[in-house]
């Protein structure tokens, strides 16, 4: 997140809990999440959407858990009336995320995820990042659970499955809608939203910044979503600025339509690790994967299939990856020595830093079943 709202500064990544999740869940695990809200505590439990309906003898189940770190900020604009947020901070998201927000909802399709980071230099101006990234990832979640609703064209994948939500359209109405609401006045942020299918197993992914996911598979990385960048430390992102704003053309304004779609079959056993800049600006992806393979190693046989029928001891396996991997960027955002992915980065644009980058920090990680 940058510390000017200057263009030559980079935005944040969103992340949002949709409140489409509580209504979607089986009432033991809604009871079970809204437990972890009263608590406030930093880790989400995850989220098992199986058949919404889902076949018993065909189809795949997903287990999603969600785990998150916000940096500590200390705010340069002074509390009045017009900016009490920053007091209010909470009351914005679902859970405290600092700037990033994100979702993951059941849908009849199978299920919707994303994150999102708002760009930290917005507080320059008495205006909240989150209150963006919350509101752009609040409306994927709501147009992912009604998609029929908005009259919007399903993903038609190469191998002629029509069952799959396009996640470009997903993102695409969230934007739409949040302009026409105008209830976000100013904003920005980047984007990653997946869109996985129940019954195919494809999954169809929309990227728009550094926002990224990760697609591991038999321990090995299958794939590794790209950063879209103007240049160093200024990623793609969509944003709102009011019409009298001065200077309006020094900002980037990007489109849903500038997301990269990619879309992937997915198999048993397969690791999806969604995250924002936050983490992946601290840890690399052979790092990312040695810990997801560490992490499940006791659930995942030597066939690099799931083999652990138990789906509360599946469930506190995603979990503690999740966690573990959160907690992982963040010890790493905190070594001002160690020669980070985004210290490495600097130096290629001829930039000298070293250190971690200290950054709010959100991980969604998906664990792949498939029924047979």
């Amino acid at each position: 997140m940058s510390s000017s709202i200057s263009p030559f500064y980079r935005p944040g990544v969103f992340p949002a809990l949709s409140s489409r999740l509580l209504t979607t869940a089986s009432q033991s695990l809604r009871a079970a999440i809204q437990q972890q809200l009263i608590l406030k505590s930093f880790y989400s439990t995850p989220l098992r959407v199986t058949g919404l309906p889902l076949t018993t003898t065909k189809g795949f189940t997903y287990l999603i858990a969600a785990s998150w770190h916000p940096k500590k900020r200390r705010s340069s604009v002074p509390i009045t009336n017009n900016n009490l947020w920053l007091k209010e901070r909470m009351k914005v998201g679902k859970v405290d995320a600092g700037e990033d927000a994100f979702f993951y909802v059941g849908t009849h399709e199978g299920v919707a995820l994303g994150v999102a980071d708002g760009v930290g230099g917005w507080t320059q101006m008495g205006i909240d990042p989150a209150t963006f990234s919350w509101a752009l990832m609040d409306n994927a979640a709501s147009i992912a659970k009604e998609f029929s609703s908005f009259k919007l064209p399903l993903f038609h994948a190469p191998n002629g499955c029509n069952d799959i939500l396009d996640a470009k359209q997903i993102l695409n109405g969230a934007f739409d809608k949040l302009i026409k609401s105008g209830k976000v006045k100013a904003g920005s942020s980047t984007a990653c939203i997946l869109s996985l299918s129940k019954t195919s197993g494809i999954l169809n992914a929309a990227t728009l910044g550094d926002s990224a996911y990760l697609l591991i598979r038999n321990g090995q990385l299958l794939y590794e979503s790209p950063s879209q960048q103007h240049f160093f430390n200024c990623p793609y992102q969509l944003t709102v600025i009011p019409e009298d704003f001065p200077n309006q053309k020094l900002y980037f304004k990007d489109r849903p339509s500038d997301a990269y779609q990619a879309n992937h079959q997915l198999q048993d056993g397969d690791v999806i690790l969604l995250a924002t800049d936050g983490f992946f600006d601290n840890v690399f992806t052979e790092e990312a994967v040695s810990i997801v393979n560490h992490e499940l190693r006791d659930v995942i046989g030597r066939d690099r299939k799931v083999w652990d029928n138990d789906i509360e001891e599946l469930r506190s396996h995603v979990r503690k990856l999740s966690r573990t991997l959160t907690n992982t960027a963040r010890r790493c955002s905190m070594d001002p020595k160690r020669v980070s992915p985004f210290a490495q980065s600097a130096r290629k644009s001829g930039e000298s830093r070293i250190g971690g980058k200290i950054d709010d920090i959100t991980v969604l990680v998906t664990l792949v079943q498939e029924n047979l």
